[in-house]
């Protein structure tokens, strides 16, 4: 069997083309190249290395509990360790082991943004190109438990610090992450004995002097980054839950009653869906009142107004008294915005400014252009969006709604 590999960056599909590997049933490549979707090879199987800035992984102690409490307690544990709403990521549990304490376990946590993950998916699916796994650069780099090793692309570097731990790193700072790397780990007594470095072909980085001089570390040049080796490592497949691939099906119909069963399906489809919305109704009348009696129970004095925007904003006094960032800070509005203008928004935001909880961006470019689109994203996702003209450069006014 084939298997096609695509290497996804964070710009695909806007830039279309991203490298591949065809791989033969022995796991060796037939073929390399880098390529627009029309000009990729045929395979029997495909699947996506996403890569590493795309990808978040964690570890973070989790009690011992069932598999259906599992969600539940990944969102509670991640909380305060995302910048976004655990609810709009996608958690992939990658491996589990024992706490110090003997009571809990560490589990690591793949993050990637649900929406992200749908238009790979889905871009991918509307091509014939239905992946069976989705993988993380995070974990499918090379990594050995006696050394760091870095791993470097043409558009990106990837630091293994242990079996179970990676991160993505910007090439163009990428002595000073490196040395800061260094420094926490001796702070933590946890330094490696030596860097390994891997460059990919075509890839460029800083000398191992200079790198060895900055992080006060050995490092040492290493076999070349194979980023397609990883494929056929043990790595987590992201395509699970919501996104698990769904095998095509249908033949158990038979062919001379086909239009009686696709009528009688019609109609079993449809009852479904107007019983399915009176449920998904119901439900949500028992949320919003078991909301406004945890309310109630947590604040007793308080009117109830709009029970989860109040809750939400107690919650943001408490992070702000714990010294934890706020949905409304700056960063967590730049980062909504920065998602809403996608590629646009690096070379984009001209100018910014931050006050009383109100962000102001200025825009240039690609990012103007689209900046009437840009409000509407941004008001579905409950953010107050407006934009003003000052000169020739729109400015994009963004914040949270308060309640008076």
């Amino acid at each position: 069997m084939t298997r096609l590999i695509l290497a996804i960056d964070e710009h695909w599909p806007t830039r279309p083309d991203c490298l591949w590997a065809l791989l033969g049933p022995d796991g060796q490549p037939l073929s390399e190249g880098r390529s627009e979707p029309r000009h990729w090879p045929a395979a029997d199987a495909c699947e996506v290395i996403l890569s590493g800035p795309q990808c978040l992984w964690l570890e973070v102690p989790l009690p011992r509990a069932t598999r259906r409490d599992l969600p539940r307690l990944l969102a509670y544990a991640l909380e305060d360790r995302l910048l976004k709403d655990p609810d709009s990521q996608h958690l992939t549990v990658s491996h589990r082991r024992p706490a110090d304490d003997g009571e809990r376990d560490l589990a690591g946590v793949l993050v990637v943004a649900r929406e992200r993950l749908r238009l790979v998916v889905a871009q991918l699916a509307a091509i014939g190109r239905q992946p069976q796994r989705v993988l993380a650069e995070l974990q499918t780099a090379p990594a050995d438990p006696e050394s760091w090793q870095l791993s470097l692309a043409t558009d990106g570097a990837i630091l293994r610090t242990a079996p179970n731990a990676g991160l993505a790193l910007d090439v163009d700072i990428l002595a000073p992450l490196l040395a800061q790397q260094a420094g926490n780990a001796r702070a933590a007594n946890t330094a490696p004995a030596r860097i390994d470095v891997h460059l990919a072909s075509g890839a460029a980085g800083p000398e191992p002097a200079r790198l060895q001089a900055e992080t006060g570390i050995p490092v040492q040049p290493a076999a070349p980054y194979l980023w397609w080796q990883g494929a056929d490592r043990k790595a987590a497949n992201l395509l699970h839950g919501e996104f698990a691939p769904r095998t095509r099906g249908g033949a158990w119909l038979g062919l001379r009653p086909a239009l009686a069963v696709a009528g009688g399906a019609l109609t079993l489809w449809l009852a479904a869906n107007v019983g399915e919305v009176l449920w998904m109704k119901h439900q949500l009348s028992d949320i919003e009142g078991r909301i406004e009696r945890i309310y109630r129970t947590s604040f007793p004095n308080a009117p109830v107004v709009a029970p989860a925007a109040q809750m939400r904003q107690q919650l943001n006094q408490e992070r702000a008294r714990h010294g934890l960032l706020r949905d409304d800070d700056a960063l967590a509005l730049l980062a909504q915005a920065a998602e809403a203008l996608g590629t646009d928004a690096a070379a984009g935001i001209v100018a910014l400014r931050y006050e009383d909880g109100r962000l102001d961006l200025t825009l240039g470019g690609g990012a103007a252009a689209r900046a009437e689109a840009v409000v509407g994203l941004l008001a579905s996702r409950g953010l107050l969006a407006d934009l003003r003209q000052d000169g020739n450069a729109p400015h994009l006014l963004l914040r949270r709604e308060n309640l008076q």
